[in-house]
């Protein structure tokens, strides 16, 4: 679970806005219609993304995300003292009345107790539209009346893009949720990522989760080339949604991401949240605008990360990016050789995650993860590996009437070259752990024959005692 945004650089105090009159009643659209998509979805709800992007993938719950989406805008400008707009009201009620109308179409029924459910959801939905439209963070709570407030606070741009980061990967992890292929994929990478992965802050384990649930995102969704794709996540999500599916600075920040730089960086200047970092693989200088109070960076720091392209001289830290103290004058030289010397069996996003379980976090990697939960689950994801292989034409059949079959044990690790060469090295290893875990199941050679003789024998001995 993410944790919550570190105090913000207020330029203003935050205002208190209650929710009340004809506001309340566009609240409680908002929660109808949400409500709705959560009933309509069932199972498919991922509650690590929010439900009006989940609706986005779903055709049955696509028609809902425009009307849900201008109510919550209504809310948000009315939270950022905007003057009133004439058109606005006609457009109000008329998502208010398509709302009510496919709720009672579809005889779902709305109440006190399915909105309280998705208020959650709600405040998710008014946060992305403060930041993605006003550089407001809004956030939706209760007074201690129990009435519904929004707490408004201005911040600055840069920021509000820092913090739409993980709005853009929640929209990603819907894309591929959405493709079976592209979900069994996520899988290999996530287990590739998580083996070279280890290590917690002593005193706050949550310290180092979230940045590191980052660093997967960003290694799965942005750098991996996808078997299914030929190319990143983040590059068909960006050509494939139409204007209006994604919110213009996520639209900007997809376009950044893949323009963005992974390795370690010195902080050389800090001139309040604008600090000039150094690439330590190129020399190249960077300055880019730091959105957490809490980091309080200083020149001789280190960052271990990632860095994003805002604009032509602003670029974002990452919040998967971790800041860290030199230890002496050689320790910037000595990260940087043991992370090239990684990076010539692994991909740079991922050698840099094994820098930092072992130099940080003094971790060993890599970790003997198990691929699946169980053996069943392992049998069946190697099941569907051969699916998706097939359906994106990894190989043919031709390939099948090549694999010796003098042995079971031939077979398979025949079978697993064939994967090995003209598959990545994540879903490689993957298969790899999968038929490893499989085996597990397998009994040995003696065992087996000992139970076909006694499988045989039980035969013979009901056999004899139907004859009497």
């Amino acid at each position: 679970m993410a944790k919550a945004p570190p105090p913000t650089r207020q330029t203003q105090e935050p205002q208190l806005w209650p929710v009340v009159g004809r506001h309340l009643d566009t609240l409680n659209a908002i929660a109808d219609g949400l409500a709705f998509v959560h009933s309509i979805l069932g199972n498919d709800v991922n509650p690590g993304i929010a439900l009006h992007i989940l609706a986005g993938e779903h055709a049955e719950t696509r028609d809902l995300v425009s009307p849900v989406n201008l109510l919550a805008e209504t809310l948000v400008e009315g939270a950022s003292n905007a003057p009133d707009d004439a058109s606005m009201d006609a457009q109000r009620s008329a998502a208010i009345e398509f709302i009510n109308a496919a709720v009672t179409r579809a005889h779902f029924r709305a109440t006190r107790r399915t909105r309280k459910d998705v208020l959650g959801d709600v405040g998710r939905l008014i946060h992305e539209i403060g930041l993605e439209r006003h550089d407001l963070q809004c956030i939706l709570a209760t007074d201690p009346d129990d009435r519904n407030v929004v707490l408004a606070n201005r911040i600055p741009s840069p920021l509000a893009h820092a913090w739409l980061i993980e709005d853009l990967f929640q929209r990603l992890e819907a894309f591929v949720a959405a493709d079976e292929n592209l979900a069994l994929e996520r899988n290999a990478s996530a287990w590739f990522f998580d083996c070279w992965s280890d290590g917690t802050e002593d005193d706050d384990p949550s310290y180092a989760a979230f940045p590191r649930m980052i660093r997967e995102q960003e290694w799965s969704l942005v750098s991996r080339d996808t078997l299914s794709l030929d190319e990143p996540v983040i590059s068909s999500f960006t050509l494939d949604q139409k204007p209006d599916d994604v919110p213009p600075r996520q639209q900007r920040l997809a376009t950044a991401y893949a323009q963005s730089t992974v390795g370690i960086f010195e902080i050389v200047a800090v001139d309040g949240p604008t600090v000039t970092v150094r690439d330590a693989g190129n020399g190249r200088m960077h300055r880019y605008y730091e959105h957490s109070e809490e980091a309080d960076p200083y020149p001789g720091l280190l960052i271990l990360g990632r860095m994003i392209p805002l604009e032509e001289n602003v670029w974002l830290r990452s919040p998967g990016a971790i800041i860290v103290t030199s230890v002496g004058d050689d320790f910037p030289a000595f990260l940087s050789k043991t992370l090239t010397s990684l990076c010539e069996d692994l991909p740079t996003p991922v050698a840099l995650e094994a820098l930092i379980s072992l130099t940080i976090y003094k971790a060993t990697v890599p970790v003997p993860r198990l691929a699946a939960p169980t053996i069943a689950a392992a049998h069946t994801a190697l099941a569907a590996v051969d699916d998706m292989l097939e359906a994106i034409g990894v190989f043919d059949d031709e390939d099948s009437d090549q694999v010796p079959a003098n042995s079971v044990e031939q077979a398979n690790a025949a079978e697993l070259e064939r994967y090995q060469q003209r598959v990545d090295q994540p879903m490689a290893d993957w298969i790899g752990a999968l038929t490893d875990q499989v085996e597990l199941d397998s009994p040995r050679p003696e065992v087996q024959a000992s139970k076909r003789k006694n499988r045989r024998r039980a035969k013979q001995q009901h056999t004899r005692r139907r004859k009497r």
